[in-house]
Formats: structure tokens, C-alpha cells, sequence
């Protein structure tokens, strides 16, 4: 078995299979290991991620460099909120996110979480793109695996905001992330 899935796994025994996460977690990582398409597991896993995180949309996303200085998201499963009357089972796959001045791109200047229950006012945003609908909070979660940025996760528009316990209940899923994208990439 590969090292990184072998971690995920004794990982994830840890963890109480009483969450709704955690199970998503689980789930995720054997459809990984029967397939290995990190995107199929991603798409199927994000809805989980959203129903648990009561967010209306987000994405799951591998950092990639165009250049060694200049790294950018690239989605393997991003809730497709252009389509009318979208539901989060609606996803895409292959959108890239390059600019850094947005809260998406915190995630990967700061490497750590971003956590925005006012993005219109937050010095780190960078607006919308035409024909986005508007941000109410926002929850970026890196994905890091011995020391090095792999991915992302962002959500948004949960009502009432997020809060750092968000963010606690987000380290599985942080963790497991980025050793789904470790193994990938081995």
C-alpha cells in the first residue's frame, strides 16, 4: 500500500466514526484506494463536505506551481453555482484559481486557514468574478503534508459565519486531503 494511504488509514482509525465527516473521510479514501482518481473521489466527496459544514458551495482543489514562486488551485471538484437552481451536487472539475489576492488565494500565501465572516469588507479579498454570487463568509482549510502545501478546500456562505471550531472540525479532513493528493502524486 502506498505510505501516504497507509497514513490516512491509520489516521482515520483515530478518529470517531460517529461524524458525519469522519465517515465521508472513510468513504473517500476507499474509493481512492479501489480507483485511484483523485478527482472521482474528490467530486464525491465535497457534497459530504458541504452537507457537513452546512455551506451552500466550495471546492477541493491540488496547488500547482507555473512557476517555482507562483503556485495556483487547480480544482478536482468545485460546485458549479453558474448553473441555474444549482445544488451541491452539481460539480465541475478542472477550474484553476490563479489569482493570489483573493481569499482563495490566502489559502496558499498564508498556508494556513482563512477564515472571512465579512468577505465585501475583508482586506484579503479580491471581489467576485462577473456573474458570481455574492460571499456571506468564507472558510479556506489548507491541505499540508510534511511541511508542504498540496491543496485546498474553501466553503462558503454557511448561515451565521464560521468559527474556529469549524476550522477544528476541519483537521481530518485537512489531513486526509492532503494525503489523498500525496498519493496521487507517488
Amino acid at each position: 500500500m502506498n505510505p501516504h494511504l497507509s497514513h490516512a488509514t491509520t489516521h482515520l482509525n483515530t478518529l470517531s466514526t460517529e461524524h458525519p465527516l469522519h465517515t465521508a473521510l472513510a468513504t473517500a479514501l476507499a474509493t481512492y484506494t479501489a480507483n485511484s482518481d483523485l478527482t472521482a473521489t474528490f467530486v464525491r466527496l465535497l457534497p459530504e463536505i458541504l452537507t457537513t459544514s452546512a455551506s451552500d458551495f466550495g471546492f477541493l482543489a491540488e496547488v500547482v506551481y507555473a512557476t517555482p514562486t507562483k503556485p495556483y488551485l487547480h480544482s478536482h471538484a468545485v460546485v458549479d453555482i453558474y448553473k441555474s437552481n444549482y445544488t451541491i451536487n452539481d460539480i465541475v472539475s478542472n477550474l484553476n484559481f490563479h489569482n493570489l489576492d483573493t481569499l482563495n488565494g490566502a489559502i496558499l500565501t498564508s498556508q494556513a486557514p482563512v477564515l472571512s465572516n465579512d468577505p465585501a469588507s475583508d482586506p484579503r479579498s479580491g471581489g467576485v468574478p462577473a456573474g458570481h454570487m455574492k460571499l456571506s463568509c468564507f472558510l479556506g482549510i489548507p491541505f499540508i503534508v510534511d511541511g508542504q502545501l498540496l491543496g485546498a478546500c474553501s466553503m462558503a456562505n454557511k448561515l451565521g459565519g464560521y468559527t474556529d471550531a469549524d476550522i477544528e472540525d476541519c483537521a481530518p479532513l485537512a489531513q486526509i486531503g492532503g494525503l489523498l493528493i500525496a498519493a496521487d502524486r507517488s
